[in-house]
């Protein structure tokens, strides 16, 4: 097989009704030479569908004769331009990449050891989709611990937003836990990932901090640096005036309202990988903030909004990136064939301005492509668990 991967949707409320559609449009391209030596497929399926995952996976490795099979279950998936929220349908894509270039993974399968060869000489442990259950305990250190089993520095995939038990495919239908497939270094994965918001401001360095409390920045009170930054006036010092008892307070108490920090270090705020919080309360008194997670070992912090247009001027910023990278480092987006997409269930609806305008605004900037997705519970990117983030890993 060369060229795109083939693949399908659909939605059906009868699931062999959803398959055998989606198997149509696979034979279809089959006839122009695509799906011919196919060896891994990729499914997502909505929860609607969770009970017939195994009957599902049955189906479709009988009839398409792909054996292995990696994937998720959420309450929205997507598909090209469309968006499947909270109603039954499946999105699969088939790929062709030599059996000794992936393996597939999860609690009862390891993925090969960290310096494991290919016969060809690669690395057989490159790079790693991931998908995981959300009531997986300590996830952020298992995706930690996923990275160090890797000759490579990539790990991308989501959490599964399914409200039905059973929430990963991994050649089976599983329940916890984290699973996927190990890809070696003869598969090539382009990859970014969307925070969905843009920086309000300038990076601040942390000077004072402890678990969920940001005290301050740069030296000043963190409130006194994010009213700077949002260009409200600053009255009579840190304990006065703009965010004091008898002051400014509801003005500061409506900042919370689309207000998120960008927490990373090093030289993440350059690539736009570093990870988005919400900001949930204010200490006027003491001109500190309180941040939706405990900072540990972030060390510098940008304010940021997120609204309708730093939504999508943000995910254009990481498509342009991914688009400048491929036409510069490989050839052209005609190298590309096929993608996964790996958005938030909370960037769905009004953010992006009405269904399907997420998906619509990806096919804009990077063209018809083969591309199916899952709307997750959380978002992983290189060693890191995400919010509110979408990642976009394509295959050349």
């Amino acid at each position: 097989m060369s060229g795109q991967f083939p693949w399908a949707h659909a939605t059906h409320p009868d699931w062999r009704m959803s398959a055998s559609l989606c198997l149509a449009q696979i034979e279809r391209a089959s006839r122009s030479g695509a799906g011919a030596g196919a060896t891994l497929g990729f499914l997502y399926l909505t929860d609607h569908h969770a009970a017939e995952a195994a009957e599902i996976l049955a189906f479709l490795r009988e009839r398409t004769g792909v054996t292995h099979w990696t994937g998720a279950i959420g309450v929205g998936i997507a598909a090209g331009m469309a968006e499947y929220i909270d109603e039954p349908a499946m999105a699969l894509m088939l790929a062709d990449f030599a059996p000794d270039d992936f393996r597939i993974f999860s609690g009862a399968a390891r993925p090969p050891g960290r310096e494991a060869r290919t016969p060809d000489g690669r690395r057989a442990a490159w790079t790693a989709l991931v998908h995981a259950d959300a009531a997986t305990p300590d996830l952020p250190d298992l995706i930690q611990d996923m990275l160090g089993k890797l000759a490579g520095a990539a790990v991308f995939g989501g959490v599964s937003s399914s409200r039905h038990p059973q929430t990963t495919i991994a050649n089976r239908v599983l329940s916890g836990g984290l699973s996927g497939v190990v890809l070696s270094e003869n598969v090539t994965v382009v990859s970014r990932v969307s925070q969905s918001c843009q920086p309000i401001g300038p990076v601040h360095r942390i000077t004072e901090s402890t678990g969920h409390r940001l005290s301050r920045l740069d030296g000043a009170p963190a409130l006194e640096v994010l009213m700077r930054d949002m260009g409200l006036p600053l009255e009579a010092g840190p304990h006065r005036g703009a965010y004091a008892p008898g002051g400014q307070i509801p003005t500061a108490v409506q900042m919370l309202q689309g207000t998120f920090v960008g927490m990373g270090t090093g030289d993440a705020f350059m690539h736009g990988d570093y990870q988005v919080r919400p900001l949930i309360g204010v200490d006027p008194h003491e001109g500190a903030l309180a941040i939706g997670t405990e900072l540990e070992a972030a060390d510098h912090v940008v304010f940021c909004r997120r609204d309708r247009g730093a939504a999508q001027a943000d995910l254009v910023r990481a498509c342009t990136a991914l688009r400048a990278q491929i036409e510069s480092e490989y050839g052209g987006m005609h190298r590309v064939r096929g993608a996964l997409y790996i958005s938030c269930l909370g960037r769905t609806g009004t953010l992006f301005g009405g269904p399907s305008a997420e998906m619509q605004l990806v096919h804009e900037q990077l063209g018809d492509l083969p591309l199916i997705g899952l709307y997750a519970n959380g978002e992983i990117f290189k060693d890191r668990l995400y919010w509110y983030a979408g990642v976009l890993a394509v295959f050349l």
